[in-house]
């Protein structure tokens, strides 16, 4: 019975990287955000996907939607000078980033609370590139970010595993190098 306990585990545990390509039926993953796939289960949930951001529309948004994905979120303004430079390097970059790794954009524009900051989000996106999902900070998130670094300096770019783990929170503009490093290296 041991060996037969032992055999079935070799089996099932054999070729698992961590990182699944397509289901076992051969069709490829289903993408984030879609019906097919539901965020990870709670205690899977690491503590940046814990957290709810707002989209442009004024709805809550959980970061357990892009659960099993990394992402580069980047905090910014339409204002901020440094976070146009940010947005314009990460943009360049997306293209030879891995597509697992989610890029998202959380805007501190003022007054997003009665969402003139969304209007101000939504204009600019109107004529610049726009992320996989573009939203507003809330509260909770800048709390959190707070908890890792105090400034309220911006841009700001949080590199996220996929489990929901900080790797690295970055303040400033980024290199296009140390871009891509870290969305490659992202798991």
């Amino acid at each position: 019975m041991k060996r037969a306990c032992v055999a079935i585990l070799s089996v099932l545990c054999a070729g698992c990287d961590g990182e699944r390509t397509s289901s076992p039926t051969g069709a490829p993953p289903p993408t984030v955000g879609s019906a097919e796939s539901p965020p990870a289960a709670p205690a899977e949930l690491g503590p940046v996907h814990r957290l709810t951001v707002t989209d442009l529309d004024g709805k809550a948004v959980s970061l357990a939607r892009f659960a099993g994905r990394p992402m580069i979120i980047e905090v910014w303004a339409t204002w901020c000078g440094p976070c146009l430079a940010n947005r314009r390097t990460v943009h360049a970059q997306r293209p030879s980033m891995p597509e697992r790794v989610q890029v998202i954009g959380l805007s501190v524009d003022a007054d997003s609370a009665r969402g003139r900051g969304a209007d101000l989000v939504k204009g600019f996106l109107a004529s610049n590139p726009a992320n996989d999902f573009e939203g507003m900070a809330s509260p909770e998130f800048m709390d959190f970010i707070r908890t890792i670094n105090p400034s309220n300096s911006i841009p700001k770019t949080l590199y996220v595993d996929s489990k929901g783990r900080v790797a690295d929170l970055s303040e400033g503009t980024q290199s296009a190098k140390w871009l891509a490093a870290m969305a490659k290296n992202l798991k």
